[in-house]
């Protein structure tokens, strides 16, 4: 009897420690704050860290990816998270559009966008950053920039050529991802933005059709130099793991990533600093 009453203690007190070992490994593994960012974007690698763009990342967060920065700010203002993260250009251009929200005004990195060319081509390499170097000489480059800044620019868009393989020679292919006002979006079937318009006027000067294809924009980088792509414009924040796919010309424009929040969202109002902002995102739970 004895050591029946042996037996089901240990076995009492190795189903207790079983449940006090679970218990402590579901605190271990609760839930992270999710930071919605854009697929791919320089924000999915800041929350999460990644060694290769030099980003420490946040124990507590989590970037929760969807396929464009307005599909994360609208479910934020649903409730499905509560903070999201994008470039600054974006984000100003969203929050000017979508009731709610507020951008928090301090810049967390330090970014380049360029636009990469197929690693085969160095002519085209050579003749985009000719044509880059002479847009911001003649005043072209910022004149496109500061339409895009402005409330009264109506832009015309742009309507792609259909590729055409037997026109390899004389077509400019460009992949992009038409989800990121104001660099690159859509009105009805014409392209409008930055880096389409960038785009037009490349294609003009060297002679040669525009043919834009729009696709996810985990896609666009590994894209060129497959299917006749000649370059990827896309918003494309210059890195060593990018440099891989490409060879990025010259950059063109200075980005950084920033907060937005709903306007009752008071978690960074006190901010003045990037360290201020940073010590907030630690907190978060």
């Amino acid at each position: 009897m004895k050591k029946i009453i042996t037996t089901l203690i240990v076995v009492v007190m190795t189903v207790a420690c079983l449940f006090a070992f679970a218990a402590c490994g579901n605190n271990e593994t609760e839930k992270k704050v999710e930071i919605g960012v854009q697929s791919g974007n320089t924000a999915e690698y800041y929350v999460n860290g990644d060694e290769d763009w030099g980003f420490a990342g946040y124990e507590n967060l989590e970037a929760k990816q969807y396929d464009s920065a307005y599909l994360a700010i609208q479910d934020m203002k649903n409730g499905g998270i509560d903070y999201v993260m994008t470039d600054i250009a974006p984000a100003n251009a969203l929050a000017a559009k979508i009731d709610g929200v507020k951008v928090i005004d301090i810049e967390l990195t330090e970014e380049e966008y360029a636009f990469g060319v197929d690693k085969s081509n160095a002519t085209l390499l050579a003749d985009v950053n000719a044509q880059i170097a002479a847009m911001k000489t003649n005043g072209k480059l910022a004149e496109i920039a500061g339409n895009y800044f402005s409330d009264s620019y109506q832009p015309e868009g742009i309507v792609s050529a259909t590729q055409d393989a037997s026109k390899k020679d004389t077509q400019l292919v460009v992949a992009t991802n038409a989800e990121f006002p104001p660099f690159e979006y859509k009105d009805g079937n014409k392209f409008v933005g930055i880096d389409m318009e960038i785009c037009a006027y490349i294609a003009e000067q060297l002679n040669m059709e525009l043919v834009i294809i729009d696709m996810d924009f985990d896609s666009v980088v590994t894209s060129v130099g497959t299917n006749d792509i000649d370059i990827a414009a896309a918003g494309l924040t210059v890195s060593d793991a990018r440099k891989e796919s490409v060879n990025f010309a010259t950059s063109y424009y200075e980005a950084s990533q920033v907060m937005i929040v709903n306007n009752s969202n008071t978690a960074f109002d006190k901010c003045e600093s990037v360290t201020d902002v940073e010590n907030v995102l630690k907190g978060l739970k």
